[in-house]
C-alpha cells in the first residue's frame, strides 16, 4: 500500500508540474487542450520516473543481504514520508476542489493562499519528508534511495519547466 501511495503520489505531482510549466506561456484563448496535453507529458514523465526508481529498488532489494528486511525499513521510512505529503496533497487537492466548484473571490483565496505559497514551499516539504522518513534509520543504502527519490522528484519539475521553456 505504501509503495502504491509514493508512487501515485509522485504521478500526481509530475501532472501538476506539466501543468505549471505549461501555465502562463501560451496566448492561446482556450487552453484547456494545451493544459491537458502538459499534464499528461507530466504524468508520462512520471510515470517514467516512479518505474525508474522501483527499478533501482529492485537492484537494491536483489543485492540485499537480507531483502525482506531492507524492503521492512523501506516501507517504514516511506510510511513516515507521507505523514508530510499526505496532508499537502489533500491541501492542494481541496484547493483544486475549492477552485472548480465556486465563484470568483473564492477561486482567487485558493489560488493566492494555498496554491501559489504551496508550490513555492513544495520542494522544501519534499525535503521535509524525506526527513520524516529518514528519522529513524541508519540504513546507508536506504538513505541514499530516499535521497535520489526525493531529488528526482524535484529535479523532474525543473526539468518540465525548462522543457516548456524551450518547445514553446
Amino acid at each position: 500500500m505504501t509503495p502504491s501511495l509514493l508512487a501515485a503520489l509522485a504521478v500526481l505531482d509530475a501532472a501538476f508540474a506539466g501543468f505549471r510549466a505549461a501555465a502562463g506561456r501560451n496566448a492561446r484563448i482556450f487552453k484547456r487542450a494545451y493544459y491537458t496535453r502538459h499534464m499528461l507529458l507530466g504524468s508520462l514523465f512520471g510515470m517514467i520516473l516512479v518505474v525508474a526508481l522501483g527499478g533501482v529498488t529492485l537492484l537494491l532489494l536483489a543485492g540485499s543481504a537480507a531483502p525482506v528486511a531492507r524492503y521492512a525499513e523501506l516501507v517504514s521510512v516511506g510510511k513516515r514520508m507521507l505523514w508530510v505529503f499526505v496532508p499537502y496533497a489533500a491541501l492542494v487537492l481541496s484547493a483544486l476542489v475549492l477552485y472548480m466548484v465556486s465563484d470568483h473571490d473564492l477561486r482567487a483565496f485558493a489560488t493566492v493562499a494555498i496554491l501559489g505559497p504551496f508550490t513555492l514551499l513544495r520542494p522544501w516539504l519534499i525535503a521535509a519528508g524525506g526527513a520524516v522518513g529518514l528519522c529513524a534509520t541508519a540504513d546507508g543504502a536506504t538513505w541514499i534511495l530516499t535521497i535520489v527519490a526525493c531529488g528526482s522528484v524535484i529535479l523532474l519539475g525543473r526539468l518540465l519547466d525548462r522543457r516548456a521553456r524551450l518547445w514553446l
